[in-house]
């Protein structure tokens, strides 16, 4: 079937009010106090034929999963394409601010996140409409590229127990997906990269909203190739920035730093990347004998496009959990915690983690009462032309993404986390505790602390491999 590749963008200024709180429920918890950076929301939509779909970038976290689900559904009735068909990846900044949905908070807070929900869906039903607009036939073109500003973060202390620190020998995926496409003279129009890293370079002691690294890299790469840039992020649940979490109330210049080691690498790769011209055969300098080379030519439209897109929701199983006498004590216990801290009038961040974990112990009761309980994963696979986007809903660690991309059969396949809304972590089977996951650990490392995902227990230590597989065969599906 032949036709025209077309896309298009849009996007929409998400900056929050003064007052609201960040994301955090220890750290990154205070009301922001000013903008550092532009939070922004942008959409790109690929069409061919009667298929398109729309990538949404938002530069937010911890975006709940009931709001990701109806800012689909709401984009999904705007443009008239399927829900499965929208993708929205979270850039993780945690420089940003909090929804209603996040966690219980006061009247004061609630309104205010209520207001700003009100008014992120608005805009991103307004850029939707607007990148629907702005389609025009369109040439694309892929790339990887290579920059080191990750490090792992999963430390162990001197009793061997994981906690969240920096080790610099651990190899890890410092890959940098591109994408860039044109309009059909060449002139750039959208370039889309991906990494996998936690956006944490603005650290918790600034009380500023910023859209951290990725969103300098933006501004860098705008500047250089024009368009706008996009950025994905990609799979770095187990991976911190250089420098770690910034320590400093003022992180501005390792936010730009660490951005501009990106962009310099997007740059690179993009000037690599040629969509309307290509070498032709070696042939003589006029009737020079002694000179070849390999003139640029027109490439020809190939008018064949390919938009495919499947979505799965996986079934994971939880560990096991524990009979109701053991439940119905951790919930005691975490209620005689929290009275304690409220009536020790202890600092505010101590009262909302005995809150959730309150919370927690109710939904793990509740799981007991059920027969069988898993929770739901999804999983999507978008294919545009000769490359792929795998976006798991899930914090995915970077040996997940590798693994899932060099067992793809298509060479460009990006591999996102951060995706449809976040559930959890998902970690490997060998990063679990030796011993299993304890309801009564309070762990140092993040991907152990279920609770906060207001997951009942951890999930079967199999969910990490379950995921691969299912995504693997989706590939190959999309692929044929």
């Amino acid at each position: 079937m032949n036709g025209k590749l077309l896309a298009g963008v849009a996007r929409a200024n998400i900056n929050p009010p003064v007052g609201i709180n960040k994301i955090g429920k220890r750290l990154f918890a205070d009301p922001i106090e000013g903008i550092e950076s532009d939070l922004f929301l942008t959409i790109i939509i690929f069409n061919y034929i009667n298929d398109s779909v729309a990538l949404v970038a938002c530069d937010l976290c911890g975006i709940p999963v009931s709001v990701v689900d109806e800012l689909r559904q709401k984009i999904s009735e705007s443009l008239n394409i399927p829900v499965p068909h929208i993708l929205v990846n979270e850039s993780h900044t945690h420089s940003c601010p909090a929804f209603p949905e996040y966690f219980t908070d006061s009247p004061e807070q609630n309104i205010l996140k209520e207001d700003y929900k009100e008014i992120f869906f608005k805009k991103a039903v307004r850029t939707s409409i607007e990148s629907k607009r702005s389609l025009q036939p369109v040439r694309i073109g892929t790339g990887f590229g290579h920059c080191p500003i990750g490090v792992y973060r999963r430390e162990r202390n001197s009793k061997g127990d994981d906690v969240l620190g920096e080790v610099h020998d651990v190899p890890t995926d410092s890959s940098v997906g591109v994408v860039r496409v044109d309009d059909l003279d060449g002139k750039t129009l959208i370039t889309i990269f991906s990494y996998g890293c936690h956006a944490v370079t603005m650290g918790p002691r600034s009380k500023l909203a910023s859209s951290d690294f990725p969103g300098e890299a933006r501004r860098i790469i705008e500047i250089t190739n024009g368009g706008i840039a996009v950025f994905l992020q990609a799979c770095g649940g187990n991976i911190n920035p250089i420098g770690g979490i910034g320590y400093e109330e003022d992180c501005r210049d390792t936010k730009n730093r660490v951005g501009a080691m990106l962009a310099g690498e997007v740059i690179k790769i993009v000037a690599t990347i040629r969509t309307n011209l290509e070498y032709g055969e070696r042939t003589t300098l006029d009737e020079i004998p002694n000179i070849l080379f390999s003139p640029l030519k027109q490439k020809e439209d190939n008018n064949n496009s390919i938009i495919k897109v499947l979505e799965e929701n996986l079934k994971l199983r939880f560990v096991q959990l524990p009979d109701i006498n053991k439940a119905n004590l951790l919930r005691d216990r975490w209620e005689k915690n929290l009275i304690d801290k409220v009536e020790q009038n202890a600092p505010q961040w101590e009262i909302t983690v005995a809150k959730h974990y309150v919370k927690w112990t109710k939904n793990l009761i509740k799981a007991i009462q059920k027969e069988n309980p898993t929770f739901d994963m999804p999983v999507q696979v978008i294919r545009i032309n000769d490359f792929v986007i795998v976006a798991i809903s899930a914090e995915v660690f970077f040996e997940t993404g590798l693994y899932i991309k060099s067992k793809s059969p298509i060479r460009h396949t990006q591999v996102l986390g951060y995706s449809n809304g976040i559930r959890c972590y998902l970690p490997r089977e060998k990063d679990f505790p030796k011993n299993g996951w304890d309801y009564d650990s309070k762990y140092a490392v993040p991907d152990l602390v279920f609770q906060f995902s207001q997951l009942p227990a951890a999930f079967h230590p199999e969910s990490e491999q379950v995921v691969i597989n299912k995504t693997l065969e989706m590939i190959k599906q999309i692929y044929i």
